[in-house]
C-alpha cells in the first residue's frame, strides 16, 4: 500500500483544521448555556454532574469500538459518520426538560464525540508524520477557535434566542460544515498504509507489557489535564451564574476567556514542542495553568459575596491562564501515543482513550461529589490540583523512554 502523496497530504492538512473547526462549534455552544439546560430541568449540581458524567460512560464504549471502526471503514469516513451523533446529541440538549433525559444525551454525546476524536487524531498523526514536524497543536487549536466563535455566538444572542432554536441551528452548521470539508482527509489507502508501516504489533495479538506500561502513564497524565480542562465546559457557566451571580449572556465570558487563551497557545506551543520537547511543555503548561486556576478560584470566592463583577474579572483570566495552560495537552498526549514505534497510531490511540476516559470517569464523579458535598467553589479547587499533577508526571514521559519501547 503506497502512501499518499505529499499533495494530497498538504489538502487533508487543511481538511483537518476544518474538521476540528466544526467539530468545536459543534460542542461548544451547549457547554456556553449548561446554565440554562440545567435550569431547566431543575435539579441540584450534584445531580447535573452525576448526570452528565454517564457520557464519560458513552465515552468508554465509544472508544472500545474507536480503533475497529476506523480500520473497517476508514478514519475519514468514520469521521463524517459519527458528526451526525455528535450534531443530533447537541440538538437534543436543547429539548432536554426532565433530569432522565440528560444522561441519555450525555451518553450519545460522549460515544459518538470518542469515535470522532480517535479517527481525527489518527489522522493528524499520519500528517504529522509526512510533514515531520509537531502540527497537532495546531490541528486542536482550530477546535479552540471553532468553539471560541460559538461561545462567543452564544453569549451574544442568549438573551434574544430561545436555547432549542440556537442549539438547532448551530449544530447543523456544524454538521453541513463538518461533511464537506472532512472530504479533503486522507483516505482509506492511507489508514492501511499506516497498519502496514507500524505491523510489529499487528492487531491480531497483544500490545507487549513495556508499551502498555507506558501508555498507562501517558493516560494517567492525559486524565488529570482533561478532568480541569472539562471543569471549565461543565461548570464556568453555571458557577458564573449561580454563585458569582452573573446574568445570562454575561456568564458565558470565562469561556470565551478559556477557548481565546486556548487558541493563542495551541498556535504557538507547536514551535516549543519542537525546541524543548513535549515533557517541557507540559510541564510548563500544567503548574502554570493549575496554580493560576488554584489562585483565581480562592481569590473568587473571596470577592464574590461583596464584589461579583470584579471576581468574574478575577475568574476570566484565571480561565485564560487555564486555557493557556492546557493548551497542548491532548495534542501533545496524542502525539505521543500516536508515536510509539510498531503499533498502529488508531490502536494505540484507542488505548489511550480507553483508559483515559475511564480515569475521566473517576475525576468528572468526584467533582460532582464534592459540588455536593461542599458547594461548587470549594469542588473546583480539585480540577486545579488535578491539572498541577500532570504537569509534575511529566516527568516520565521523557522522550528517552519512548525511544526505549522501539
Amino acid at each position: 500500500m503506497t502512501a499518499p502523496t505529499a499533495e494530497r497530504v498538504e489538502r487533508a492538512k487543511w481538511g483537518l483544521r476544518a474538521t476540528f473547526f466544526f467539530m468545536g462549534v459543534a460542542v461548544a455552544a451547549a457547554s456556553a448555556r449548561f446554565a440554562e439546560i440545567k435550569g431547566h430541568t431543575h435539579t441540584t449540581d450534584a445531580i447535573f454532574g452525576y448526570c452528565i458524567v454517564v457520557g464519560n460512560i458513552g465515552s468508554i464504549f465509544g472508544n472500545f469500538f474507536g480503533s475497529r471502526l476506523s480500520r473497517k471503514i476508514g478514519t475519514r469516513r468514520t469521521t463524517q459518520l459519527t458528526m451526525v451523533g455528535i450534531a443530533g446529541s447537541q440538538i437534543a440538549y436543547g429539548f432536554v426538560n426532565q433530569v432522565w433525559e440528560i444522561p441519555l444525551v450525555a451518553f450519545a454525546a460522549g460515544a459518538s464525540y470518542a469515535l470522532a476524536n480517535i479517527a481525527c487524531n489518527a489522522q493528524g498523526s499520519m500528517i504529522q508524520a509526512s510533514f515531520g514536524r509537531s502540527l497537532m497543536p495546531s490541528f486542536h487549536g482550530s477546535w479552540s477557535i471553532g468553539a471560541c466563535v460559538a461561545s462567543f455566538f452564544a453569549g451574544f444572542i442568549a438573551k434574544y434566542v430561545p436555547l432549542e432554536w440556537h442549539l438547532l441551528g448551530n449544530s447543523l452548521i456544524a454538521l453541513f460544515g463538518s461533511l464537506v470539508v472532512a472530504r479533503a482527509l486522507l483516505p482509506y489507502s492511507a489508514d492501511q498504509h499506516d497498519v502496514v508501516t507500524n505491523s510489529e504489533v499487528p492487531h491480531s495479538l497483544p500490545i507487549p507489557s513495556e508499551i502498555k506500561s507506558f501508555i498507562w502513564m501517558v493516560a494517567i497524565g492525559s486524565v488529570l489535564a482533561t478532568v480541569a480542562e472539562a471543569s471549565v465546559g461543565d461548570w464556568s457557566s453555571i458557577y458564573l451564574k449561580e454563585d458569582l451571580r452573573i446574568p445570562i449572556g454575561i456568564n458565558t465570558l470565562g469561556y470565551t476567556c478559556f477557548v481565546l487563551a486556548q487558541i493563542i497557545g495551541r498556535f504557538s506551543v507547536g514551535r516549543w514542542i519542537d525546541v524543548y520537547g513535549i515533557p517541557f511543555v507540559i510541564r510548563f503548561g500544567g503548574l502554570l495553568g493549575g496554580f493560576g486556576y488554584l489562585s483565581s478560584l480562592i481569590a473568587a470566592n473571596i470577592e464574590r459575596t461583596n464584589h461579583p463583577y470584579t471576581a468574574l474579572a478575577i475568574m476570566c483570566v484565571g480561565y485564560a491562564v487555564l486555557g493557556f495552560g492546557v493548551s497542548p495537552m491532548p495534542p501533545s498526549y496524542a502525539s505521543i501515543a500516536a508515536s510509539i514505534p510498531g503499533i498502529p497510531a488508531a490502536r494505540a490511540l484507542t488505548r489511550l482513550a480507553v483508559i483515559a476516559s475511564t480515569g475521566f470517569f473517576i475525576g468528572r464523579f468526584t467533582t460532582s461529589s464534592l459540588a455536593g458535598l461542599f458547594g461548587l467553589p470549594m469542588a473546583l479547587l480539585f480540577p486545579a490540583i488535578a491539572l498541577i499533577g500532570s504537569g509534575v508526571l511529566a516527568h516520565y514521559l521523557e522522550t528517552g523512554r519512548i525511544k526505549t519501547l522501539a
